[in-house]
């Protein structure tokens, strides 16, 4: 790619002296001044080059329209290179409503039928790349995470569409060009290398989550500009923090991970939890933790493939120790730092034979193991969050098109949105869905 931005951008990276010197000749104060034509004069900004920007931008881009993406890293795509721990859990098999959280869940409907998983499978062999499947659906690029963003990139840049990196996008303005010109009321974007003009914005610039990668309220923030209502973002996807008795126990167990059932509020998910020296982790409680509500506790079954108080009345192990017999379903780890937190009567019970337990005693031990009740002191936030509930109201926004019913040639994709997917491939088939019927219509 021979345009003005590209040269500026491998520049920087071979020769780290020069950027100051470089960002002037090229991210100058008005975007007439760009002697790339598309720079110049595009069709659209999409405002984000993580996962949905992206996919928005080649979508758009394959279909003619001079498409401009802005960035306030250096980096295209931060977040999905490090999703899945650098293995990029892609798409899910069973892409479907059920699997978002939204003020309105039946918002993503018409996008994820448009737009499958299936769908997103093709469009990766035209990438050159493959995935595989794992458990429960989910779907994972073969080549990795970082070659997945990396060829995204190089399939926008070939089909046209140009980038705008280390850009800070600082506000927006509507209706600044005249509409006998183009039919709408354009849009003014400000960075903080001068501002940008275009008769269609969309806005792909994610949520606050994993602010380490770029995470950021600029969404609310724009919202605000533009008279939107945005619903407050919460951590979603994110670990929970503990204090006191269990706290220690988590200390104890750190490093531990057993497949568990963990119930909140009506919502119930089986998968890997984790121990951890701040309290729980693992794709469950990950899971549970976009539900969770402060002040609510969390039902655990640490062994749901078992059934303890089967277990202990069995005849044939009447013989052997309570304690014994909960350390046969659970680790014994776990069973033993389990049993040291029960009440001095039940830790005296679990010392006796099983045929001489009392069905008091048996549910004790049972309830201990399947029905394991503990309160968060809280989660660990946006700061290891995965993804964040909340973002600008669908209410405000075409199902079908992606565009702001009041402000017409504005779009909001991905995150930005009030739509957060479950732990699985969610969130980013999200972003693809919603990026490419968004991009169908730009």
């Amino acid at each position: 790619m021979t345009n003005d931005i590209q040269k500026t951008n491998d520049t920087k990276k071979t020769h780290p002296t020069k950027k100051a010197n470089m960002a002037k000749a090229t991210d100058r104060p008005h975007h007439s001044s760009f002697k790339d034509p598309v720079l110049a004069n595009p069709d659209v900004l999409i405002l984000g080059a993580g996962a949905s920007g992206l996919f928005c931008a080649l979508t758009a881009a394959r279909r003619g329209r001079k498409v401009v993406l802005v960035d306030a890293s250096d980096t295209t795509g931060r977040k999905l290179r490090a999703s899945g721990g650098g293995r990029c859990n892609c798409t899910n098999l069973d892409a479907t409503p059920g699997h978002y959280l939204s003020a309105n869940p039946r918002f993503t409907a018409k996008a994820l039928q448009r737009f499958t998983s299936g769908n997103f499978l093709d469009v990766l062999a035209s990438l050159g790349l493959t995935a595989s499947e794992e458990d429960q659906g989910r779907m994972f690029c073969d080549q990795g995470a970082t070659v997945l963003a990396d060829a995204l990139e190089a399939a926008c840049r070939k089909a046209g569409a140009r980038f705008l990196l280390d850009r800070h996008v600082t506000g927006i303005a509507a209706n600044v060009i005249p509409s006998e010109a183009t039919g709408q009321g354009g849009f003014r974007v400000e960075t903080d290398g001068g501002p940008l003009v275009a008769p269609r914005v969309v806005l792909a610039l994610g949520s606050p989550a994993w602010p380490a990668l770029g995470g950021t309220d600029a969404v609310a923030r724009l919202a605000g500009s533009l008279g939107l209502a945005h619903v407050p973002s919460r951590p979603a996807l994110t670990p929970f923090t503990f204090n006191g008795p269990i706290l220690c126990l988590c200390r104890e167990l750190t490093g531990l991970g057993v497949t568990a059932r963990v119930t909140c509020l009506g919502k119930a998910y089986t998968d890997g939890l984790l121990f951890t020296h701040q309290g729980l982790s693992g794709p469950v409680a990950l899971q549970i933790s976009s539900h969770w509500r402060r002040g609510e506790a969390l039902t655990i079954d640490l062994a749901p493939g078992a059934d303890l108080r089967q277990v202990l009345r069995d005849p044939t192990r009447g013989k052997a120790l309570a304690r014994t017999l909960v350390a046969s379903v659970l680790p014994r780890r776990l069973a033993e730092a389990l049993l040291k937190g029960l009440p001095p009567e039940v830790i005296a019970a679990s010392e006796k034979r099983s045929a001489e337990l009392s069905k008091a005693h048996i549910e004790a031990l049972a309830e201990a193991v399947h029905a394991w009740r503990v309160l968060p002191s809280g989660t660990a936030g946006m700061a290891r969050a995965e993804a964040a509930s909340g973002g600008l109201d669908t209410a405000q926004f075409s199902p079908k098109t992606f565009e702001c019913r009041a402000l017409p040639g504005l779009y909001a994709i991905g995150e930005a949105l009030d739509v957060a997917g479950e732990l699985g491939g969610y969130n980013l088939h999200w972003a693809w869905a919603s990026g490419f019927v968004a991009g169908q219509v730009l």
